[in-house]
C-alpha cells in the first residue's frame, strides 16, 4: 500500500481546523486527519478493535467542540504539542532510515506522547494505548488482507431473501475463520429496523459452535450501544443471561455493523423469546414470571435500585415522538422576514401555530444524528448523544462538502423553512387507523356517553408536566423480542441500545405496549367496537386492579388480560409513592402514542394504542385534580369523562 506523504496529511489536517474553526494545529486535526486516510494502518486498527474512524473522529470533535466564527490571527500555527509530535514522528523516519514522515511514524508519535485529547478520547472507548501502539508499530500493509470466504447457510425457519449484501458482508467479517455460518432463523417482535439473528458458527471440520444473536444495524446504533453495555449493564447482569460478545464488527467500507451476544438456550434446547412463550403461557402464569424471572432476577441491579427523581416530563419523553419540525435548508444570503426562532426554553404553544413554507431559527440545539447520503442532519434539545434528547428537528438539504457537522455539537444557529409537522404525521398516522370518529377532535368516544382526550391534541400538556417519580438503570427498550426465555424458564434480555438511567416505570409501560400489541389484540377482533371493549377492561384495571368478567368480552380475552394485570402490581413497586400512578400514566401516555405510528404494528394493536394513549390521559388528568398543595404541577385543561347527557 502506498504511504501518505506528510504534506498531504497535514493539508486535511488544516482543513479539519478550518472545518472547526480552531485556526491552529494540534494533534487532534492531525489524528483526524490519519482516519482519513482510507485503508490506512489507523483505520485498519481501529477497526480491528471494533470502531470506524467516523466514530472516533464524531468522538474527538465532541470532546474539543467548534470555535468561534471569528478569526483572532492570520494562518494556522502548530500547538507546542504539535510540534513536539512531529518532532518525535521525524526521529522515528530517520531511526528506519527514512527522511519523510510516514502515516505510521506519526501514529507512533501520538500514541507514545499519549498526553493528547485523541488518546484521551480512545482511552475513553474502550481502547488500551499499548495494544493500538504496538499494533501501529508492527502491522504490516504492504499486501491487501485477504479473507477466507465464509459459506452462508439458511436454517428451514429463516427466509434468505431478507439479508441483504451489506448484511452478508457483516456476518463473514464476523465469523472470519469459520468454514460456515448457518442462519437459523430471526428474532421478531420488536419494531427496530435492526436484525437480530440467531446464527449458528461451524468449524472447517464440521463441529458447530454455540448459536450466538447476532444483531445488524446502522454502524453509529451499533457502535453506541456497545459502549452503553460496558457503561450500564456488563456488571449488573445476572450470572446466567446473555452477554456482549468480542468488539463490534464495523468495516470501514460499510454503512452497518454487527455485535454477538451469548446465546442461552430454553430448556427444549431451543432459543426462543418472550413472544413466543406469551401466547403459549395462560396470562396468569406470563404475568406470575414477568414478576419471578424478570423483575426479581434483574431488578435487584436495575429498577429495584429505584431512587427519587423529579423531572418535566419533555426531557425523559419527547423523544419516542417524531420530529417536531422537519426543515428545508434556508440557503439564501439574507435572512428572510417574519422567522420564528426556537431555543430553550421552548414554547409549544408557539409550536402549534408553524405551518408548512414558515421560516424557522433554531439556536443552540444538539447534533444528534448526520446523515451524509440523504444529506440530513438531526437536532434536539436535551443532554448528549449517550443520554436523553427533546424536541428533535430534522434538516434536510445539507450541503457536507460546505460545512461538516458532528454527532453532539451544539449548533448555534441554523435556518430553514417548514416541510413537516410533528402533528402532520401524528394526524397522518391515526387517519390510517380508519378511525369511526372525527380524527382531530377535541375528544374520541369510548361509549356513546362518554369521551376520551383526543391524544394527538391533547399530549401536549402532558409534556409540560414537572412530576415526581424513580430513576433507576432501564433497558429503554423492553419488549416481548428483547427478553429471551433461557433455562428453567429464566430470563434474558438483549439489545441494550437504549439502556441508560432514565424514569423506572417507561421499562414497564413500554412492556404493556408491547404485551396489549402481541398478546392481547393478536386474539381480539380488529373494529373499533372489539378494541374498546378491550379499553374498558383496562380502565377497570386502573380503578380496581384486577379484572372484571365479562361474558362479552370473552374467556380468551379476559385471560390473556391477566398478564397485564401482574404487570401493574410490578410498576407499582416502581413508583415513587405506591397509590400515586400519575408518573406511570404520563409514561404510558407516550409510549402508546409512539405506538401509533409504527407501521409494521398490525391495525388492531395501532387502533388499541390510540385508545390507550386517550385512557391514560385521561387518568392523568383526573389525578391532577387534587387540593391545593399537591406536589405535582396541575394541568388547567384537565377534564373527566364528559357525557352527552
Amino acid at each position: 500500500m502506498a504511504n501518505t506523504a506528510l504534506k498531504d496529511i497535514l493539508i486535511s489536517a488544516r482543513q479539519e481546523s478550518h472545518r472547526m474553526r480552531h485556526f491552529y494545529l494540534a494533534v487532534e486535526h492531525i489524528f483526524i486527519a490519519l482516519l482519513e486516510i482510507k485503508g490506512g494502518l489507523t483505520s485498519s486498527i481501529l477497526e480491528d478493535h471494533g470502531l470506524t474512524p467516523e466514530y472516533v473522529t464524531d468522538s474527538i470533535r465532541r470532546k474539543i467542540g467548534k470555535g468561534s466564527r471569528h478569526r483572532l490571527w492570520a494562518g494556522i500555527p502548530n500547538t507546542p504539542r504539535t510540534d513536539v509530535i512531529l518532532d518525535i514522528a521525524h526521529e522515528l523516519a530517520v531511526a528506519d532510515g527514512r527522511q519523510n514522515i510516514e502515516e505510521r511514524d506519526l501514529l507512533v508519535a501520538i500514541l507514545e506522547e499519549n498526553s493528547s485529547t485523541s488518546t484521551r478520547v480512545l482511552s475513553a472507548l474502550g481502547l488500551a494505548i499499548d495494544e493500538i501502539q504496538h499494533d501501529a508499530q508492527t502491522r504490516t500493509l504492504s499486501r491487501p488482507v485477504q479473507q477466507t470466504f465464509v459459506r452462508i447457510d439458511f436454517g428451514a425457519d429463516f427466509e434468505p431473501k431478507s439479508l441483504g449484501k451489506d448484511e452478508l458482508f457483516i456476518l463473514r467479517r464476523m465469523f472470519h475463520g469459520y468454514a460456515q455460518v448457518r442462519i437459523d432463523r430471526r428474532l421478531t417482535g420488536g419494531y427496530t429496523p435492526a436484525l437480530l439473528l440467531i446464527v449458528t458458527p461451524i468449524q472447517v471440520d464440521g463441529r458447530e459452535d454455540a448459536a450466538v444473536v447476532v444483531k445488524i444495524g446502522p454502524t453509529d446504533t451499533i457502535l453506541d450501544e456497545a459502549q452503553r453495555y460496558e457503561r450500564y449493564v456488563k456488571g449488573t447482569l445476572p450470572p446466567l443471561t446473555a452477554r456482549l460478545e468480542d468488539k463490534p464488527t464495523a468495516p470501514e467500507t460499510s454503512e452497518v455493523a454487527g455485535i454477538k451476544y451469548t446465546l442461552v438456550r430454553g430448556s427444549d434446547g431451543n432459543p426462543h423469546n418472550l413472544r413466543t412463550f406469551a401466547h403459549k403461557w395462560e396470562g396468569a402464569e406470563l404475568g406470575k414470571w414477568l414478576d419471578k424471572q424478570l423483575y426479581q432476577g434483574f431488578g435487584t441491579t436495575w429498577w429495584m435500585q429505584n431512587r427519587p427523581y423529579r423531572f418535566e416530563v419533555w426531557r425523559e419523553y419527547d423523544w419516542l415522538l417524531p420530529p417536531i419540525l422537519t426543515l428545508e435548508l434556508f440557503d439564501g444570503e439574507k435572512t428572510p422576514p417574519d422567522i420564528h426562532v426556537l431555543k430553550f426554553p421552548i414554547k409549544r404553544s408557539k409550536l402549534s401555530t408553524l405551518e408548512y413554507g414558515d421560516t424557522v431559527v433554531v439556536e443552540n440545539f444538539i447534533v444528534q444524528k448526520v446523515d451524509q447520503d440523504k444529506q440530513t442532519i438531526q437536532l434536539a434539545l436535551g443532554q448528549s448523544s449517550d443520554g436523553g434528547y427533546a424536541y428533535q428537528i430534522e434538516i434536510r438539504g445539507i450541503n457536507f462538502d460546505y460545512d461538516t457537522y458532528y454527532r453532539g455539537e451544539i449548533v448555534e444557529r441554523i435556518i430553514g423553512r417548514i416541510w413537516k409537522t410533528r402533528n402532520e404525521q401524528l394526524k397522518h398516522a391515526v387517519s390510517a387507523l380508519h378511525p369511526d370518529f372525527d380524527a382531530e377532535a377535541e375528544r374520541i368516544p369510548l361509549t356513546d356517553e362518554k369521551k376520551l382526550p383526543n391524544p394527538i391534541v391533547t399530549y401536549q400538556e402532558i409534556m409540560d408536566q414537572t412530576i415526581n417519580g424513580t430513576l433507576s438503570t432501564v433497558h429503554g427498550d423492553l419488549h416481548v423480542g428483547n427478553i429471551l426465555i433461557g433455562p428453567n424458564d429464566s430470563a434474558l434480555l438483549i439489545d441494550f441500545e437504549r439502556t441508560r438511567d432514565g424514569h423506572t416505570v417507561f421499562d414497564w409501560a413500554n412492556l404493556e405496549v408491547s404485551l396489549l400489541s402481541d398478546r392481547v389484540m393478536s386474539i381480539a377482533d380488529s373494529d373499533w367496537d372489539s378494541v374498546r371493549l378491550v379499553l374498558k377492561q383496562l380502565m377497570i384495571i386502573n380503578q380496581t386492579g384486577d379484572l372484571q368478567k365479562s361474558d362479552e368480552l370473552g374467556s380468551e380475552l379476559h385471560d390473556a388480560l391477566q398478564a397485564i394485570v401482574q404487570l401493574r402490581i410490578i410498576a407499582q413497586h416502581c413508583l415513587a409513592k405506591p397509590d400515586d400512578w400519575l408518573e406511570y400514566y404520563a409514561a404510558l401516555a407516550i409510549s402508546a402514542l409512539r405506538a401509533v405510528t409504527w407501521e409494521t404494528m398490525h391495525l388492531p394493536g395501532r387502533r388499541l394504542m390510540l385508545l390507550v394513549s386517550a385512557m391514560a390521559i385521561y387518568e392523568f388528568q383526573k389525578r391532577q385534580q387534587k387540593p391545593e398543595g399537591d406536589e405535582h404541577t396541575p394541568s388547567p385543561d384537565a377534564t373527566d369523562f364528559i357525557s352527552n347527557n
